[in-house]
């Protein structure tokens, strides 16, 4: 009787180890994202001395290149990166939380990751559901910890970006289940019309770019 015991326990110790290795391989790990130089992107305005680019990513795997998933597009979630490149002698800040993506003649509000995050790491669905914030005190697993928070640090609510510097981040927007999404991106636009300078707060030109160049540029 020992002998089988101890045989069983060996298999339910080999049982656990092997779980324990498939949720290691399984969890978030952040990838670093810095903006690029400002040539290299092809959706730009500039007004006022500032230069504003956006990169849409808006297939699975220009997104898995900065956030350790694979199937967030599919999911329904594209994530934008809006670059501010300030060439004047004074800070200017952005307020990602008042831009807009213009998509089919709607006016698209970024998401705060928290809104998302859990349905978008939700085992077994395909697509996103109900939006909503997890409630306080609500345990969530380290998986979905980790990636709250990487895409809480990308995510750009407001930004102050010094004189001659450049800074940027994501915004996160919920889209149509469509296999033309490219199609719709090139009609589409970022609306920026909250852009201030930081030191007398002074509002400037709001911005309207153009999203087909850079869907163009990725195809």
């Amino acid at each position: 009787m020992t002998p089988q015991i101890t045989i069983w326990n060996r298999f339910l110790i080999a049982g656990a180890l092997a779980a324990t290795c498939t949720v290691a391989m399984a969890a978030y790990k952040a990838r670093p994202w810095s903006p690029r130089a400002r040539e290299s992107y092809r959706a730009v305005q500039t007004s006022q001395g500032v230069t504003i680019a956006v990169d849409p990513l808006f297939r699975d795997n220009l997104a898995a290149q900065v956030f350790d998933k694979s199937d967030i597009v599919t999911r329904g979630i594209m994530p934008v990166a809006i670059i501010v490149f300030n060439d004047n002698d004074y800070p200017v800040e952005i307020n990602g939380n008042s831009i807009d993506l213009i998509l089919g003649g709607e006016h698209l509000r970024a998401l705060p990751p928290d809104h998302f995050i859990p349905a978008l790491f939700k085992k077994g669905a395909s697509k996103l559901g109900s939006l909503n914030p997890l409630p306080r005190g609500t345990s969530v697993d380290t998986t979905t910890a980790d990636a709250q928070e990487d895409f809480e640090h990308k995510f750009l609510a407001s930004k102050i970006v010094a004189p001659h510097a450049s800074a940027g981040g994501f915004l996160y927007f919920r889209i149509p289940q469509s296999p033309t999404l490219p199609e719709q991106l090139s009609s589409a636009t970022i609306y920026v019309p909250d852009l201030l300078r930081s030191d007398n707060n002074t509002r400037l030109m709001y911005f309207e770019i153009d999203v087909k160049p850079a869907v163009e540029a990725a195809k």
